[in-house]
């Protein structure tokens, strides 16, 4: 593929279908309206904020306002979970259960959100709708900073892309009818490139043979269900006193026959595990885009603290280019003018006109932008 743009996208992007920001990423999380009072996501809540209460409010009942930033609250859970030690009262192995529910609402609370705006397209919905029928992937890779599958399922719809090469040797699959992994056959002849440098929802890894399995965006609360097993259940039962409706999938590596499927994210930690090999495989194709790439388009992506290892290698290839990468940010909100402020102070001043700002988020402007430099066909 000869990439002439990397698409850098952001929780700011995925903002445009109907997903939280990440200032409002803990009150959605802990949103159960418009949810069935005894489906799973129910009970999973009640149980994070048991540990939050206990945790980090002295065991007063915190509100979303009251919760401590994600980034602390995984920081502390793996740093504990991860050296085998207590967190208050909370042993190593409740602390994996913590981290694995907190995933587990995440994955089904970004499916709800996207879901609830594709059945009430807004203006935003529309507008990324436009971009994405027009994404030209033979000149663009994107590379992710969400877990979401906003750019796979957009282009399945927009311009029936099936096939995605995540430059981590992940392999297409599939749930078949008795909830067993299944390897696909390629849908078309089409591919987006994307890389997701913290992993995917809609990724399996197996922990025995160490292969990666993706499967279509439709199956992604599929994967939620193979995420939490039937002690998992046992243990949030036994702690709430709720009994949740739920579904249980353990399926075997289409590999290895192993029943060792989970996944690996690059959760909010300051402390994020990136040395699994669909991670460290993700991270060279992403310095490979970097470097080839003409035009960094940043859309959606403020450079939060937590990223420093990105950031780290975005300095590094660009110091190493004897052409230095021209520069779009795409970004918006209250904060627009303070993250123009941190790209210019990060990258440096306008270097005659390779410098683009749009504060106003996704318009008619951005799109004719991106049109322009070809990261979407001009018709």
């Amino acid at each position: 593929m000869d990439t002439k743009n990397l698409l850098i996208v952001g929780a700011g992007f995925a903002f445009n279908a109907g997903l939280p920001l990440a200032s409002a990423f803990t009150s959605s999380l802990l949103n159960l309206s418009r949810l069935k009072i005894d489906g799973p996501s129910n009970a999973l809540v009640k149980f994070v904020e048991g540990f939050v209460d206990k945790t980090f409010a002295e065991g007063r009942s915190a509100g979303p306002r009251d919760w401590p930033d994600l980034e602390d609250l995984f920081t502390l859970v793996d740093l504990s979970a991860n050296t085998g030690h207590h967190l208050g009262e909370y042993s190593a192995s409740d602390l994996r259960l913590v981290r694995r529910a907190m995933i587990v609402r995440m994955i089904r609370m970004l499916s709800q959100a996207y879901y609830r705006r594709q059945q009430n397209p807004d203006n935003d919905w529309q507008l990324l709708k436009e971009m994405l029928s027009g994404f030209d992937t033979d000149r663009t890779a994107v590379l992710s900073m969400n877990w979401d599958t906003v750019i796979e399922a957009g282009l399945a719809r927009a311009q029936h892309i099936y096939d995605v090469e995540y430059g981590c040797e992940a392999v297409g699959a599939d749930f078949d009818g008795k909830g067993e992994l299944r390897r696909r056959t390629r849908k078309g002849t089409r591919t987006v490139h994307l890389t997701k440098p913290h992993g995917s929802v809609n990724w399996l890894y197996c922990d025995s043979c160490r292969k990666v399995y993706w499967v279509p965006p439709s199956s992604v609360t599929k994967v939620a269900d193979t995420l939490f097993r039937r002690q998992d259940w046992d243990a949030v039962k036994r702690i709430t006193r709720l009994t949740q409706s739920h579904s249980i999938r353990n399926p075997a590596c289409p590999h290895c026959r192993v029943k060792s499927l989970g996944t690996r994210f690059a959760t909010f930690s300051y402390r994020k595990a990136l040395d699994f090999p669909m991670h460290s495989a993700s991270w060279r194709t992403a310095e490979t885009h970097l470097r080839d790439a003409v035009n960094w388009i940043f859309f959606g992506y403020s450079m939060p603290s937590a990223d420093f290892e990105f950031k780290y290698l975005l300095k590094r290839v660009q110091l190493a280019e004897p052409i230095r990468p021209r520069i779009t940010v795409i970004t918006g909100g209250d904060g627009a003018d303070e993250t123009e402020l941190r790209f210019t102070r990060f990258f440096g001043g306008d270097v005659a006109g390779e410098r683009r700002f749009f504060k106003q988020g996704l318009t008619e402007e951005v799109l004719d932008h991106l049109r322009s430099i070809g990261v979407m066909r001009s018709f």
